[in-house]
């Protein structure tokens, strides 16, 4: 999933930078000989508190500044030494917004997300006016960092402090995707899927209250982490149907099924859940769908079957037996049409790659050998994405065989339907 890969670089350089007067000579305020840069206080309005010049203020933002000047804004440790004095300034005046400002960038420069946090945060409390002026801005970036060392930790084995990491960004930015996803992905594996539904809807819900962005790059990264976070939510209702919760299966899927209306997992796990609930009612639009968009999927047409048995079985319960009798008619005669599949499709899978999506599956026999042309389309969020054919033979009965294609597509793919060509 490509997401905001905004690297954190000095993060004071437009507070800084644009309210720096010139490089002075040598001398002057303790820090011995060398240049020296005056920074301004930044021109905001403080109701609530201070923002104010002091010495030790002046020194870590004209610390910072110089750094940037001298395009040193790797030099972590000139970074820490700023973070210090900032620390000397936030003990001389505890109230000043300013200090805990300067503070903060200096923390948020060394990636050190969570004292950031803490500090742009009490800065905002000391003095509101700083939000707006660069403190959002530099919440939003170090968000992004965070994201980025918590995939690092994650990578590296040490899940916690991957999680903490994400967990840092959201308290940064409420509105980052990225680590919600993240934090949901973790909650997955540890199957928790409660919390990784609850995390992956939040993903969608934010990007979808996104206003849009100029950068047709951030759009697309939106785009495909949207696709990707309705795709995992499908692999959540098989883990919750694994663990025979088919309820909470069936309330995710009822959503899901409605935002992806090509999707043969959503639409065969909806109506697998229905099944197990024994909704014979809701089950037979929803088994009937399920057939629609995979036609030679022998389970789905077992599910539309059960679908008018089940409800065939509950009339002859409570003695309405010519409804039961047409019931039962039809069960048989989807029952008819399973059985009469020339072939089976199983496990179909899409790997995007480059410029293509490849389309895998197992095809498995049923008795005829007749060559059986299938079409496949791909959809994705602004409707179809391609189409292409391949001819399967099919294997001997209850035997398997392997099949694939190749379809011009690069798009993020929210399902695939097919049909027999001429069927």
């Amino acid at each position: 999933m490509k997401i905001d890969r905004g690297l954190l670089g000095t993060l004071a350089v437009a507070a800084l930078t644009a309210a720096c007067a010139s490089a002075g000579g040598t001398g002057g305020g303790g820090g011995g000989g060398g240049p020296r840069i005056n920074v301004a206080v930044p021109t905001v309005a403080c109701t609530t508190g201070p923002l104010t010049s002091t010495p030790a203020a002046d020194s870590a933002a004209g610390a910072m500044a110089l750094i940037q000047a001298a395009s040193d804004s790797s030099d972590a440790m000139r970074y820490s030494l700023a973070r210090q004095q900032a620390g000397r300034a936030i003990a001389a005046s505890p109230g000043n917004a300013y200090a805990y400002y300067l503070a903060g960038l200096a923390a948020a420069s060394v990636r050190d997300y969570a004292d950031a946090d803490s500090l742009l945060r009490r800065s905002v409390e000391l003095c509101p006016g700083l939000g707006e002026y660069d403190v959002d801005r530099v919440r939003r970036i170090s968000a992004s960092g965070a994201v980025e060392r918590g995939s690092s930790l994650v990578q590296s084995a040490d899940t916690a402090g991957g999680v903490a990491a994400y967990q840092t960004a959201l308290s940064l930015d409420p509105t980052s995707y990225p680590a919600e996803f993240y934090l949901g992905l973790v909650s997955f594996q540890r199957q928790n899927t409660d919390e990784a539904v609850r995390r992956w809807r939040r993903v969608v819900e934010i990007i979808d209250a996104l206003p849009a962005d100029t950068s047709a790059e951030v759009m697309a990264n939106r785009t495909e982490t949207r696709s990707n976070t309705l795709n995992a939510l499908v692999l959540a209702s098989a883990q919750y149907l694994n663990r025979q919760q088919s309820p909470q299966a069936a309330e995710l899927l009822a959503d899901l099924t409605q935002r992806l209306p090509n999707n043969p997992e959503a639409w065969y796990n909806y109506a697998l859940a229905l099944n197990n609930l024994q909704r014979w009612q809701q089950l037979v639009p929803a088994a009937q769908r399920a057939t629609e968009v995979a036609p030679l999927s022998y389970g789905a047409w077992i599910l539309y079957y059960n679908a008018y048995a089940g409800q065939s079985q509950a009339a002859t319960q409570a003695g309405n037996t010519a409804q039961a009798g047409e019931l039962g008619r039809q069960a048989r005669q989807i029952s008819q049409r399973g059985e009469q599949l020339p072939v089976q499709l199983e496990g179909i899978t899409i790997d995007v790659e480059a410029d293509n999506t490849q389309v895998r599956g197992t095809a498995v026999g049923t008795g005829p050998t007749a060559p059986v042309q299938v079409e496949f389309t791909l959809h994705g969020a602004s409707g179809e994405l391609g189409t292409g054919r391949v001819t399967i033979t099919p294997p001997a009965k209850d035997q398997n065989s392997r099949f694939e294609l190749t379809i011009p597509s690069s798009a993020p793919v929210l399902g695939v339907t097919y049909r027999v060509v001429g069927g």
